[in-house]
């Protein structure tokens, strides 16, 4: 559709074409339609110029519908008639009778609330969850396991004590993000001489630096995992009575990005020879930009290496398609490359060795593919229905398969049996629209069509290729994590900030998706630098842990 013509008017020119209108020989009717449609241009350009509408609104408006199809309404058979769909107003007041009577539940089959202690410690998650929390264990004062039990009074039964689970409860308090101890060391001054007597520090004390690695972890945590600003992290300290200025901030995460750097070499390195990698970009801005080409991108890519997932994240004027050929330009895993994303001709690799080249499978995205239905679906209602039917059918099949937690061969066998026969069919389908001319070429409906046919085999790996995903769901929630920061922050600065940003973001966001507690991993990474440095392969998220331990048991023996 081509954009319309701007016809400007004044205010007055406005009013006066409206007069004319009402004093016109058109139909009442239509007078009605026109002034009415006026009003309401005129109105919606208001709101618009006050930034009083939002998206969201202004397709409530239009009744544009969301993404996510409603459900169908049952329809009544052709031969029904309308008086007999409309009761009578007596037939309705009776059936709103049988309803309420309908709706009145026995006492016995009602659902019992449990009741309520506002004494006891409620809570959504079990005591189990808080793996942060220190525990703290309580133990009987009079009573031990093995020790005869005070309620059994006749000896002879001869009752003892065993140790079961302890009860949990958890108490939490909170804090500004970075707190810290003010030390008082008592100064004596004689009054005499004038020398001076201050009180001795302890030396476990004395040694330690104003700024230690847990609040380097707590600011890049905030700064690069949360999406807060360091300017708006200082306003909230300094309101909490500990102030911690934005450049203090900086400074701090440079002396953590060093190691956070070793590990995030390690991520690019077995990111590189992951099977299946997932990438998409987004758009960014860095104000350090100069020469002609101005574009900044902040392509995410989630590589699946064995049980593990690995998120990296590069903000550069490099597109997707870029980013991904040094990342598998290094690759030296020997099996099939299987790689997801949408169909933009930014986001394909142009130089790929041939070696490569003949085991890469490439994915493209069916949730782009449905979109474009979607998106048109107001003009083409019966049209893109049968598509969206079809395809949401498809994706129930899926659902099952996540349900069922069926491995890849089972998954490709089911999807085989049960989603391809149906996307044959739309292929079919979509094929006939265009060869009998059921649709105009140039048409939003024509071009979603065409897109589907020209990227068919792409769209379907999952239905021949074992462990080929469906779509790029996935990515598209990271790229959400640089979304998120660019919103709160705007833009970086120079390069080098969206460097650190990138490699922390990288850092925080594999350790987090592997369910490693992040605030301690990035604070065992500074306590060992040394290590990490010497090799940061044994420090990633899903061994460090061993490492650690390993690490302690050679410090143990070597001891003893």
């Amino acid at each position: 559709m081509t954009q319309p013509n701007v016809v400007p008017l004044t205010q007055e020119e406005a009013e006066a074409f409206k007069e004319r209108i009402a004093n016109s020989l058109l139909a009442q009717q239509d007078k009605k339609i026109i002034l009415a449609l006026l009003s309401f241009n005129f109105w919606l350009q208001s709101q618009l110029g006050r930034a009083k509408l939002t998206i969201l609104r202004l397709k409530k408006i239009f009744g544009l519908p969301t993404e996510k199809k409603s459900p169908k309404i049952s329809k009544q058979p052709d031969n029904a008639s309308t008086t007999d769909i409309l009761p009578s107003s007596s037939a309705a007041s009776a059936a709103n009778e049988n309803i309420t009577k309908l709706t009145v539940v026995p006492q016995e089959l009602q659902k019992r609330k449990p009741k309520f202690d506002p004494n006891e410690n409620h809570g959504r998650y079990a005591a189990s969850d808080y793996t942060g929390c220190a525990r703290v264990p309580i133990l009987h004062d009079k009573l031990k396991p093995g020790d005869c039990c005070p309620n059994c009074s006749d000896a002879s039964l001869n009752g003892r004590l065993y140790a079961l689970l302890p009860k949990e409860v958890v108490l939490l308090q909170g804090s500004p993000i970075i707190t810290g101890t003010c030390y008082e060391c008592e100064k004596l001054r004689c009054s005499l001489c004038g020398d001076q007597y201050i009180a001795e520090m302890p030396p476990a004390i004395a040694k330690q630096p104003k700024y230690d690695e847990t609040c380097r972890s707590a600011i890049a945590i905030s700064r690069y995992y949360s999406g807060m600003p360091f300017k708006r992290l200082e306003n909230l300290q300094a309101s909490q009575g500990v102030p911690l200025a934005d450049a203090t901030q900086w400074d701090q995460i440079m002396k953590l990005y060093p190691v956070a750097a070793s590990v995030h070499l390690a991520l690019e390195a077995s990111a590189g020879n992951g099977k299946l990698i997932y990438f998409d970009d987004t758009g960014n801005k860095i104000l350090a930009v100069h020469g002609d080409k101005k574009a900044v991108h902040t392509t995410a890519f989630i590589s699946m290496v064995g049980n593990h997932l690995i998120y990296l994240f590069y903000t550069s004027q490099r597109y997707a398609g870029e980013n991904m050929e040094l990342l598998i330009d290094g690759r030296t895993c020997d099996e099939e490359l299987i790689t997801m994303t949408d169909a933009s001709s930014q986001n394909i690799p142009k130089r790929i060795d041939d070696n490569l080249l003949a085991r890469w499978v490439l994915c493209f995205c069916l949730v782009h593919g449905r979109r474009k239905f979607h998106e048109v679906m107001g003009a083409f209602a019966q049209e893109c229905e049968v598509v969206l039917d079809i395809i949401s059918q498809v994706y129930k099949h899926e659902a099952h398969c996540k349900k069922q937690k069926l491995d890849p061969e089972k998954r490709l066998q089911y999807h085989k049996e049960n989603s391809a026969p149906l996307m044959e069919a739309l292929r079919i389908w979509l094929n006939n629209q265009l060869l009998h001319h059921l649709v105009e070429d140039n048409s939003g409906l024509g071009e979603a069509t065409r897109y589907m046919l020209r990227h068919w085999k792409a769209l379907t790996r999952f239905l021949v290729v074992v462990g080929a995903p469906i779509d790029n769901s996935l990515c598209e929630q990271a790229v959400k994590v640089a979304i998120r920061h660019r919103r709160n922050s705007l833009f970086y600065k120079t390069f080098k900030g969206a460097q650190v940003g990138d490699c922390l973001m990288s850092v925080i966001h594999t350790a987090a998706k592997n369910n490693v507690n992040i605030f301690d991993y990035l604070n065992v990474l500074q306590r060992n630098q040394q290590a990490v440095h010497a090799n940061p392969a044994a420090w990633l998220p899903w061994n460090y842990q061993c490492t650690l331990d390993n690490m302690t048991k050679h410090a143990n023996e070597y001891a003893a």
